[in-house]
């Protein structure tokens, strides 16, 4: 009798685990409210090779016209095992090309990407790289290879980056225990603390030459998750996500003055600190929100949940690029 008790007492114990399991997932994957993203959210270009083990990480806007391939939109990515990619998109096609430095195609993780006219950025570990983007569209019509023409060093892990108004915006992922940062980049103020940053580089018009000075123009203290900057005005969006939990998508004001000042290559650079007293929105929008950039009045942002990598323990699969109005953020 005792082994009979002892034997119902597991099994009840196992039954009320499952029940709860069950419960827990139940929520999780069907509990999700994001209607108030679905009703502003346009789908726009969808996400090639998914299924085949592309993981999406940058997003761009494309140079318009004939001459640049009548795509709209470059996206950003790496495979397990396979050379890293960036494809363009637009205009019913989804063509694709890798990105070779002496001779050898690059597998990194290709985390940030942003273009001009002349020229197509990406992030490759703690470089800056440049890429034309007349080889570019050559070599999406093949499937073939591009190569760097140049880049630098940046002197810190480098996630995402971003084009607007003359200025190349870079910047570095923070999440405690996964990727750490160097402890001068934890910066206080107000007594609140950033353990990321992003650096600003302005642009030479003449050329579109990869920056007018390896050292930036401006820091930006940011809060840990970013995944993506997008600048507009004296706006500042960041898509911020880690896992399998909600993306949240921020709008801050950009602040009106530095904090003080930090050092790059020798030189101070003006330091701005963006916390609770720039933050103007912040939006709950499905999970593993990516790279972004604005274009005509409208946040574009990417997503890499229905890759292969994700899509099994996702709650929302999200297989196109989609965009949101600015009033979203309102």
């Amino acid at each position: 009798m005792k082994h009979y008790r002892l034997k119902m007492s597991i099994c009840g114990a196992l039954l009320a685990v499952f029940v709860a399991l069950g419960v827990f997932l139940g929520v999780w994957f069907f509990a999700a409210d994001y209607s108030e993203f679905d009703n502003a959210a346009h789908a726009e270009e969808p996400l090639p090779d998914l299924s085949d083990g592309f993981v999406p990480q940058g997003l761009s806007a494309w140079p318009t016209g004939e001459a640049f391939g009548g795509y709209t939109v470059a996206v950003s990515g790496y495979y397990k095992d396979a050379p890293s990619r960036v494809y363009l998109l637009g205009g019913g096609k989804a063509d694709f090309f890798t990105v070779e430095r002496d001779g050898k195609a690059l597998k990194t993780h290709f985390g940030g990407i942003a273009a001009t006219e002349n020229y197509l950025y990406l992030t490759s570990g703690n470089e800056i790289l440049r890429v034309s983007v007349a080889e570019a569209v050559s070599a999406a019509k093949t499937g073939g290879a591009a190569a760097v023409h140049d880049g630098f060093d940046a002197g810190m892990g480098l996630a995402f980056c971003s084009i607007s108004e003359g200025k190349l915006y870079v910047g570095e992922f923070y999440r405690a225990g996964n990727y750490e940062t160097d402890e001068s980049h934890h910066i206080e103020h107000m007594g609140a603390e950033n353990r990321a940053l992003v650096y600003r580089y302005a642009l030479a018009d003449s050329d579109g030459s990869i920056v007018e000075s390896e050292t930036p123009e401006a820091v930006f203290s940011v809060r840990g998750l970013v995944q993506g900057i997008a600048v507009e005005g004296g706006n500042v969006y960041f898509s911020c996500s880690w896992g399998l939990a909600d993306s949240t998508l921020e709008r801050h004001e950009a602040p009106a003055a530095p904090i003080g000042t930090f050092s790059v290559n020798g030189s101070d650079v003006p330091l701005y600190f963006f916390g609770s007293e720039t933050l103007r929105a912040a939006r709950t929008v499905p999970c593993m929100s990516e790279g972004i950039f604005l274009k005509e009045g409208r946040l574009h942002v990417l997503f890499e949940s229905a890759c292969n990598k994700y899509k099994t323990f996702v709650r929302r699969k999200t297989k196109e690029t989609v965009s949101l109005p600015l009033d979203f953020f309102a």
